[in-house]
């Protein structure tokens, strides 16, 4: 009987955490807000370097267009401390586009029962002047040196064929669009704090 209670204990505890971090992701705006305290890189860097971090916390280079980001955990306010889900927030430091603001919230992370992998809720397209909206769901899996960070679209992108007409409408109207890329190429490199015996992304000239 106690071990029972037990068990229905923790799947209970396990339940509200999931919905939490449901929720968490779900408080992700249509549109990116902008958070203090990200000015510059040297700032965010020397807040971290006072804090203990997590494999997935630091400062990380986009691969494709060399945006720096902020990943931090990030405590959902509306609830205790006891039942607080691992989420976490990334944020933009540096962008390469002029309009995107250092502080502009990108999305939001939560941890999954699987080491190193996130489900997130991530801006995918840039807002003219306005920064980012259009949030779309990742899966994002974080290597075993903590050095790379791969991003996956959750869903498959489906578009609407409108050309074909009936009667093959009903078979031929939706049409699966897939990225003709390998996956594992979208992703991010860790830059602080720099992991134990990580090599150098960039060649190092003499």
């Amino acid at each position: 009987m106690v071990s029972l209670r037990i068990l229905c204990f923790i799947a209970l505890s396990v339940s509200a955490l999931t919905a939490a971090a449901g929720n968490f992701l779900d408080m992700l705006p249509p549109q990116s807000a902008v958070a203090p305290g990200y000015t510059t890189a040297d700032s965010v860097r020397t807040r971290m370097a006072a804090m203990p971090l997590c494999p997935l916390e630091g400062l990380w280079r986009m691969a494709g267009d060399g945006a720096l980001v902020a990943v931090e955990s990030y405590c959902v306010p509306e609830l205790p401390r006891s039942r607080q889900p691992s989420t976490f927030r990334m944020v933009m430091v540096k962008s390469p586009q002029r309009h995107i603001r250092p502080g502009t919230v990108i999305g939001h992370l939560v941890s999954t029962v699987r080491p190193g992998v996130y489900e997130a809720r991530i801006y995918t397209a840039v807002a003219e002047r306005t920064g980012l909206d259009i949030p779309g769901e990742f899966l994002l899996t974080l290597d075993d040196d903590g050095v790379r960070l791969t991003f996956s679209r959750r869903k498959v992108r489906v578009r609407l064929n409108l050309n074909v007409m009936l009667p093959y409408m009903f078979r031929s109207m939706v049409r699966v669009r897939r990225d003709p890329r390998p996956e594992g190429l979208d992703g991010a490199i860790k830059v602080f704090p720099a992991s134990v015996g990580q090599r150098p992304q960039k060649p190092c000239y003499l």
